[in-house]
């Protein structure tokens, strides 16, 4: 019996799924003029996302009430750690009596990598699922729309060469074919959107931890979309295709869920302001609250003294008596618990018979 290594099980289901649709698009005029074998890698791919779709926003609402918990103690852990500065073992007793407090778990923020191992294996799955599916098939051409053969890497459509029997990239020809560099073009451009919508907006009330994962996240927005463009050009072309088909179905699921996020779209762009019940906030509303009145508004708000009744408690009798009074005397600054002025009785001018 052959022994099967762990990569090519994981490439198995991923290949019987690419052979299946290839197999039926091939007898479809149309599609497969357009390319059967590369339709079958972006249905294949809009499944996986679409089975991937609920983790997704489990993710999500979870990363949500995470970052509310997580604003709820900062306070609180910012004030142990300036207390216990030069105590570190006390520090850790006491945040976790606060995480216990407030039934918060300081590992909650690592489930926001899940789905990002969940992909992992995906992608070596499909790896090699293309590559075992092209040696498979007989017969059917594996090109798509410009894409000469997808089980090919960018490098290898467009500069490779052999020289005394060695196979190399002579990227000086990559000029000359700008074709190739359109779909690992999209991968970036879509992978650089899709992390900007991932990104909160910067807000005053922000935790410092927040800072630093939003400045983490700024940074890879821009070094992921390098990496994944260089890998593009490097890895067969099927796997982009699957990256770009991949990234566009989240980025509409992004949409979807929570609108644009931190990614800048011009005011005349359609749905540019999206809000959803999952949208990052552009502010604290427990902070605004929380904050104090000023002294203006505590004066506007504040009953007549202390044994007064409101307004709209009043008989009606005792409602005009409020309106055909005269005004009270100034109260000094200081007599903050001064009793409420009378209302000054009508003496009865007529004279007793």
């Amino acid at each position: 019996m052959v022994g099967i290594s762990i990569f090519d099980a994981l490439g198995e289901p991923f290949r019987y799924c690419l052979e299946f649709f290839t197999n039926i698009f091939k007898t479809i005029g149309p599609l497969n003029s357009i390319g059967a074998f590369g339709l079958a890698i972006v249905i294949t791919t809009l499944i996986i996302r679409g089975a991937l779709f609920p983790i997704f926003g489990w993710q999500l609402r979870t990363s949500r009430r995470i970052q509310s918990e997580q604003r709820l103690i900062a306070p609180q852990l910012a004030e142990l750690r300036k207390k216990y500065k030069r105590e570190p073992q006390k520090l850790s007793e006491e945040m976790k009596k606060l995480y216990a407090e407030h039934q918060v778990s300081p590992f909650s923020s690592l489930s926001g990598c899940l789905p990002a191992l969940v992909q992992m294996p995906v992608l070596i799955g499909l790896y090699r699922g293309i590559t075992n599916a092209t040696t498979n098939l007989k017969g059917v051409g594996k090109g798509f729309l410009w894409i000469t053969d997808v089980s090919q890497s960018g490098g290898q459509a467009c500069c490779g060469v052999v020289k005394a029997g060695v196979k190399s990239t002579d990227w000086g020809q990559l000029i000359n074919h700008p074709a190739v560099i359109i779909l690992p073009f999209l991968a970036a451009v879509l992978t650089f959107a899709q992390s900007r919508m991932m990104m909160p907006p910067p807000r005053p009330d922000m935790t410092d931890q927040e800072r630093t994962m939003t400045n983490v996240t700024k940074q890879m927005s821009i070094i992921f979309p390098i990496i994944i463009f260089v890998l593009s050009l490097n890895f067969p072309q099927g796997l982009a295709l699957y990256w770009v088909t991949g990234t566009l179905f989240m980025v509409l699921q992004q949409y979807h869920l929570v609108g644009w996020g931190s990614l800048k779209v011009p005011a005349w762009f359609p749905g540019a302001g999206r809000v959803t019940a999952l949208s990052y906030p552009k502010h604290d509303p427990g902070a605004t609250a929380a904050r104090p009145k000023s002294a203006a508004t505590q004066t506007a708000i504040a009953p007549a003294g202390n044994g007064s009744r409101p307004a709209g408690r009043r008989g009606r009798g005792a409602a005009q008596k409020v309106a055909a009074a005269p005004p009270a005397p100034a109260v000094a600054t200081g007599a903050v618990n001064a009793p409420p002025a009378r209302i000054p009785k009508r003496r009865n001018n007529k004279r007793r018979r």
